[in-house]
């Protein structure tokens, strides 16, 4: 059985998405799921910091990605490591007909909503992980030595982790464990 989950939020900051995604992050982390996710904290993952990278090596991890460029599941793809799922925000965001607002520093009520509505998802897809009695992470390490730099945008992670689209924004590695929601 899976102990925990890491969350791993995309980590820009100049989109409007970006917020929605952190702030939905913090929700489930906080009010959701306390004590059952872990979040992961981009800049000490991306510089190397050896808790942050154990924390994926160890446990399943859902990236969520708030835009086509994948931020999230790049930063796994470039050290080797498959998240256990991920979730993309503009797939949800039509399918709800929701926009996360214009303003990225106070979130408007669209994108209050749009936070909500990404947290439960989110915890939703974290709680499968957690108690799904069928559902088996094996543990991972870091394959790519890691020099402190991470980069090489020229690859799109989506095709180098395989993704497999389960539903509407929710997709897993063709390599990884399937989920308990694919039974559904």
């Amino acid at each position: 059985m899976v102990g925990r989950v890491v969350l791993f939020p995309c980590g820009g900051i100049k989109k409007v998405e970006a917020t929605v995604v952190r702030w939905a992050t913090y929700r489930v982390n906080e009010e959701l799921l306390p004590k059952k996710t872990l979040l992961l904290c981009v800049p000490a993952y991306y510089r190397g910091v050896p808790e942050d990278l154990v924390m994926v090596e160890k446990n399943p991890t859902l990236v969520i990605d708030c835009h086509e460029e994948s931020c999230g599941s790049f930063l796994m793809q470039q050290i080797g490591l498959l998240p256990a799922a991920r979730l993309l925000l503009p797939e949800l965001m039509e399918h709800w007909r929701l926009l996360p607002g214009p303003d990225r520093q106070a979130l408007d009520r669209q994108g209050l909503e749009l936070v909500e509505r990404l947290a439960r998802e989110m915890a939703g897809v974290a709680g499968t992980l957690l108690t799904d009695p069928g559902y088996h992470f094996q543990q991972q390490k870091v394959k790519v030595p890691f020099e402190g730099r991470i980069g090489n945008w020229r690859e799109d992670p989506a095709k180098k982790l395989g993704y497999i689209r389960i539903r509407p924004s929710l997709y897993r590695p063709k390599d990884m464990p399937a989920l308990p929601l694919e039974a559904q």
